[in-house]
Formats: structure tokens, C-alpha cells, sequence
């Protein structure tokens, strides 16, 4: 029996992930102190809770200073976030809900993520990947209203010949903004893949783009 890798699927959302620093706690708190920079200092702090959900909330708070020991303007960091993680398992693929929030207390901008999605096997030699979520940001300190953008991206696997198609499409405060992307990737060798994309092929003015990627491990 095999498993849907989360590793294939192509990147197709702008900022999909709902929280830039990751916090991983083996017991009820969370601390994860980090040196960013010379005199540059980042902690993320808080506690998780034990129920069907993961359940997580904190604050990741920072400070810099200059070599003279004065704090530099700008570098204070005071952001409060929260999560709730639902994952499920079973022997044909796993399924994913989650809900986040982060506010920046220092520029009054903050953000809702809402997201679910599922890996399963379709058949023999296909696999699939669903993924809809559901992004709202404001900015209360800018004149920017608030930003609403909703995400659905379905990716078809062959995992015999390394192949994988996805197809993603994108809406912005409901006003027609609206890109979709089309990618193809294919496994050539280990650590050598070819990716192609196609973005806004509905458009005048498509944009397309062919790389290839060599990963070396040592």
C-alpha cells in the first residue's frame, strides 16, 4: 500500500502557509528561542492543549540592537497567533483541517486562514490531491481594505513513473482577480526533476516557465 507524498504537490498559493515560524512543543509549552541575527533575537511562546484537535496559541516576540546597545527602530516583533490542526488517517490517504489566526500587535494587521485537504488513492496507478482554503487579511494602520482570497488546487499523481499534473485557480476580494496555473513535473532521475508551468493560459498574455532541479545530499 502506498502513501500520498505531501512533498510532490507544486507550490501554488502565495503565502498559503498560515504561520511563518513553526512551533513544535514534545510536552504543553512551546519555546523556541532563536538568534536571527548578530544582537537579533527571536522567541516563539506558548502552549498546546491536549484534545481531538491540536490545538496551539502563543506569541513570537523579537528585539535587535546596534553595537552601541541602542534597540533599532523597526526590529520589535509582537505577534500573537493561534491554531487548530485536524489530521486523519486511514490506509487509502489522510485528510487535513486547519484554522489559524495571527495578529500583529505593532502594525495592526493580521490575518484568518482557513484550509482542509485531502491525499487519497484513486486507483491503481493514479493518486490525488485536493486543497481548498480560505485567506482574510487586514491592515487597520494602512489605507488597504481588508483582502479576501480563496484557493482550490487539485494534483494528479502516477506514482510508477514519477509524474504529476496539478491545476490551481485563485480568486481575490471577488472582484475578478482571478489566475489559475497549470504544472507538469516529471521525475528524469534521483535528484532530477523537470517542472513546467503554465500561468493564466485563459489570458492574452500567458506566462510560462520550464526548469529543471538537481538536489544534491551530503
Amino acid at each position: 500500500m502506498r502513501f500520498v507524498s505531501t512533498g510532490i504537490f507544486l507550490g501554488i498559493l502565495a503565502g498559503a502557509a498560515p504561520l511563518s515560524h513553526k512551533a513544535y512543543a514534545g510536552d504543553l509549552v512551546i519555546w523556541s528561542p532563536v538568534k536571527v541575527a548578530p544582537r537579533t533575537y527571536h522567541a516563539t511562546i506558548g502552549f498546546r492543549l491536549p484534545m481531538a484537535w491540536e490545538m496551539s496559541a502563543g506569541a513570537d516576540v523579537g528585539l535587535g540592537g546596534a553595537a552601541g546597545g541602542t534597540i533599532l527602530t523597526g526590529s520589535e516583533l509582537a505577534t500573537l497567533w493561534g491554531r487548530a490542526v485536524d489530521d486523519r488517517s486511514n490506509f487509502s490517504g489522510n485528510s487535513r483541517r486547519e484554522v489559524a489566526v495571527r495578529v500583529d500587535t505593532l502594525k495592526g494587521s493580521g490575518m484568518m486562514y482557513l484550509g482542509r485537504s485531502r491525499n487519497w488513492i484513486f486507483s491503481q496507478d493514479i493518486d490525488m490531491q485536493m486543497l481548498r482554503s480560505l485567506n482574510v487579511s487586514y491592515a487597520t494602520t494602512q489605507a488597504v481594505p481588508a483582502s479576501i482570497t480563496a484557493s482550490q488546487a487539485a494534483t494528479m499523481i502516477f506514482p510508477w513513473t514519477g509524474t504529476s499534473i496539478s491545476a490551481s485557480g485563485e480568486v481575490t476580494d471577488a472582484k475578478d482577480a482571478f489566475s489559475s496555473r497549470f504544472a507538469f513535473k516529471q521525475a528524469v532521475a534521483p535528484n532530477l526533476n523537470l517542472t513546467a508551468s503554465l500561468t493564466d493560459p485563459l489570458t492574452l498574455t500567458p506566462a510560462g516557465n520550464v526548469r529543471v532541479d538537481y538536489r544534491i545530499k551530503w
